[in-house]
C-alpha cells in the first residue's frame, strides 16, 4: 500500500490550535484524482492541498484544493498554509542572508499567481498571496429576499446593516457578503442550513460571509467575519482567505472604511473565527478607491501542529 505524507497548519494566527487547519500533501504527483478526494474526505478539514511539481520553468509548484465535497479553483488559507509548509520544507530559495522577501508564482484553478513570503533568520513567517480581480457578481436587493437571509442566519431583517449592500461577491471564489448591524448580533447568528444553502447556492456564491464594521479589537482591525458553508459540510469556517479578499475589495469600493490610504492601498485586518473559539487574524492590502479596485493582496502567518502519513 502507499503511504502519503502530510503535514498539518493552523493558518492565519501565531499559535497552535487558533486558526484554520489545513493538510498539506507536499508530493502528490502520484495521488490521482479520486484518491485526492477520499483522502479529503477522509481528513474533513475545510481544505486539503495537495503539491505538484509544475510543467512550467516560471512556476514553482501546482496547487489543487479540495473541500470534503469537491476541489475547488483557489482559496486563501490553504495557500498561505502551503507556502509556509513548502517553505519550511525548503522548496522556496532563500532570500540574501535568509531575510527578506522573496516572490513566486504558483498554478491554481483560476490561473498563475504570484506569492510573497517573509522570512526572518531564514524561517517564514508570513505569507501574501496577490488574489484575482474584484468582481461584484449580483445583489439581493429585494425586501423579502433579504429578510430570507436574514432568517436564514437566524436573524431579524433589522439586525441586517441597511447602508451596506447584500451582494455576491470574488476574488477568485464567490461569497455572499452578508453586511450584520453589530458584533452582538452576529455573535447570535443561529444558522439554518438547508435554507441558507439554497440561498447562497442560487445566486451564485460558494458560502456566506456574514460580516460587521464593529470589531473585538482596535488598532488595525475594520471588520469582523463569519463564514458559513454548509453545502461543502463546513458549518463555519474558522479564517477564509478567499473571503476575506473578497470583503476587502468590497469595502474599498463602497468606501466603507474609516481608514486613511498609504501610497494608493489601504491595510487593515479582518477578524475571523473568535466565536467558535480559534480567533484568525487576516491581512488585507487592497490598492485602489471607492468604485475602483484594482489588487487584493491577503497574507498572514501559520504554524505547524502535526505531521502523518495516510495509508491508501
Amino acid at each position: 500500500m502507499p503511504n502519503y505524507n502530510f503535514l498539518q497548519f493552523d493558518v492565519f494566527t501565531d499559535r497552535a490550535f487558533c486558526g484554520n487547519p489545513l493538510a498539506v500533501f507536499p508530493e502528490a504527483d502520484e495521488i490521482d484524482s479520486d484518491v485526492m478526494m477520499r483522502i479529503a474526505r477522509e481528513m474533513n478539514l475545510s481544505e486539503t492541498v495537495f503539491v505538484l511539481k509544475s510543467k512550467s520553468d516560471d512556476v514553482l509548484r501546482r496547487l489543487r484544493i479540495f473541500t470534503p465535497m469537491r476541489e475547488i479553483p483557489f482559496a486563501g488559507h490553504p495557500i498561505v498554509g502551503t507556502w509556509t509548509c513548502l517553505a519550511q520544507e525548503g522548496v522556496v530559495p532563500l532570500p540574501d542572508g535568509g531575510d527578506g522577501w522573496q516572490r513566486i508564482f504558483h498554478e491554481v484553478g483560476i490561473g498563475v499567481l504570484p506569492v510573497d513570503i517573509q522570512f526572518k533568520d531564514g524561517r517564514p513567517v508570513q505569507v501574501v498571496m496577490t488574489q484575482g480581480k474584484f468582481e461584484i457578481l449580483d445583489e439581493i436587493d429585494d425586501a423579502q429576499e433579504q429578510a430570507e437571509v436574514a432568517r436564514a442566519l437566524g436573524l431579524a431583517r433589522e439586525d441586517l446593516d441597511e447602508s451596506l449592500p447584500i451582494q455576491v461577491i470574488t476574488t477568485g471564489l464567490s461569497c455572499l457578503a452578508v453586511p450584520i448591524r453589530s458584533l452582538a448580533d452576529l455573535r447570535d447568528c443561529r444558522v439554518n442550513t438547508s435554507l441558507l444553502s439554497e440561498i447562497y447556492t442560487r445566486h451564485g456564491g460558494t458560502g456566506c460571509h456574514a460580516f460587521t464594521r464593529e470589531t473585538l479589537e482596535v488598532g488595525a482591525s475594520r471588520a469582523h467575519a463569519r463564514f458559513f458553508a454548509p453545502a461543502d459540510n463546513i458549518p463555519e469556517d474558522p479564517a477564509t482567505g478567499s473571503a476575506c479578499g473578497a470583503l476587502g475589495g468590497y469595502l474599498v469600493h463602497h468606501g466603507a472604511l474609516s481608514l486613511e490610504r498609504e501610497d494608493g492601498r489601504y491595510k487593515f485586518v479582518i477578524e475571523q473565527g473568535d466565536f467558535i473559539h480559534r480567533p484568525s487574524r487576516i491581512n488585507l492590502n487592497v490598492k485602489g478607491e471607492a468604485g475602483r479596485v484594482e489588487e487584493v493582496k491577503v497574507g498572514g502567518p501559520a504554524v505547524l501542529v502535526a505531521r502523518g502519513e495516510v495509508v491508501v
